[in-house]
C-alpha cells in the first residue's frame, strides 16, 4: 500500500471517528448518557452500526473517547497561568455533555473524574483509559501552573461537579493562583 493511499485511509478513519464522537456529544447533551443508544448514534453520525462498532466496542468506550476529546480541547488554551486556568474551568463548566450528566446521569460522574476510586466500574481497560486522561490533565496543570497544580486540579473537578458562573470562575481562579503561586 502506498503512503498516499494509507494517508487517505487514515484521514477517513479519523474523520469518521470524530464524527461519531461529535454525534455522541450531541445525543448525550440532549438525552443523557444512558438515554443515548448505539442505533441512534450510528444514525446521527451517518455511519453503519458495523462502522460504529469498528471504532468503539461499546457505549462506555464512546464515553471515554468523548471525555478525552473534550479534555484535549480544553488543554490547548494558551496565555498566562491565570488565563489558562480560567479558560479550562469555563470549558468544563460550560460543557453541554457535563451539564447533561449533572442533570440526568449524576451517578456516572465519579467514574469519570475518579476512576481509580470507583470499584463499580467493571471494565478495567476503561478505568485505565480514564485514569490516563486525568494523568494528562495533571501533567499539563503541573507544567502550566507549577506548585498550584494539585489544588487547581481539585478545583477543576469541583467545576465539573458544581460549576460556578463565568465571573465567579475568574475571581476564584485569580485568588487560587495568587495564594499558591506568589
Amino acid at each position: 500500500m502506498s503512503e498516499e493511499v494509507y494517508a487517505r485511509q487514515h484521514a477517513t478513519y479519523r474523520s469518521t471517528h470524530e464524527s461519531i464522537i461529535l454525534a455522541a456529544k450531541k445525543l448525550i447533551a440532549a438525552q443523557g448518557f444512558r438515554g443515548m443508544n448505539m442505533i441512534e448514534l450510528a444514525a446521527e453520525a451517518e455511519v453503519s452500526r458495523a462502522t460504529l462498532y469498528n471504532h468503539f466496542r461499546d457505549k462506555e468506550a464512546i464515553g471515554v473517547a468523548l471525555a478525552q476529546y473534550e479534555v484535549e480541547g480544553a488543554l490547548t488554551f494558551l496565555g498566562t497561568p491565570t488565563d489558562f486556568l480560567i479558560n479550562f474551568a469555563k470549558a468544563i463548566s460550560q460543557s453541554a455533555v457535563l451539564d447533561s450528566l449533572r442533570k440526568r446521569d449524576r451517578d456516572l460522574l465519579p467514574a469519570i473524574f475518579m476512576p481509580e476510586s470507583v470499584s463499580a466500574v467493571g471494565d478495567s481497560e476503561l478505568k485505565v483509559q480514564a485514569a490516563a486522561i486525568w494523568s494528562r490533565v495533571g501533567e499539563t496543570l503541573k507544567h502550566r501552573l507549577g506548585s498550584a497544580a494539585p489544588i487547581a486540579f481539585i478545583w477543576l473537578v469541583g467545576q465539573a461537579l458544581a460549576p460556578l458562573s463565568a465571573e465567579s470562575i475568574k475571581v476564584q481562579a485569580e485568588e487560587l493562583l495568587d495564594r499558591t503561586l506568589f
